[in-house]
C-alpha cells in the first residue's frame, strides 16, 4: 500500500503520435518511472520522452558507461556486454 506522503509530483513530457505536438501530464506517483508508465499505458497515442538512462550501459567487465550500440554481447552469456577493449582482452 502507498501512503500519500510517498508520492510526488512528476511532470511527464511526450509527443502525440500523430500530431507530433508536445504534450505535458503532472502525475502523482512514488517515482519518475511510475509516472511515466502510467501515462504510457493512458495515452497510448503519446511518445512518452524518458531520461536517456537506458542509452547507456556498463561494460560488465570494467563497468565503464558505454552507448549501448558500441557494447558487444558475450558469446556465452548474452546478458553480459562488454566495451570493445575488454571483449578483446577477454578473447586472448
Amino acid at each position: 500500500m502507498i501512503i500519500e506522503k510517498d508520492l510526488e509530483i512528476f511532470e511527464v513530457v511526450a509527443v502525440h503520435r500523430d500530431t507530433g505536438r508536445p504534450q505535458f501530464a503532472k502525475v502523482k506517483a512514488p517515482s519518475v518511472v511510475d509516472a511515466e508508465d502510467f501515462v504510457a499505458d493512458m495515452q497510448p497515442d503519446w511518445l512518452v520522452i524518458r531520461d536517456n538512462s537506458d542509452l547507456e550501459k556498463p561494460c560488465n567487465h570494467c563497468e565503464k558507461s558505454f552507448p549501448v550500440d558500441e557494447l558487444r554481447p558475450c558469446a556465452v552469456e548474452p546478458d553480459f556486454h562488454f566495451c570493445d577493449d575488454c571483449a578483446d582482452k577477454l578473447r586472448a
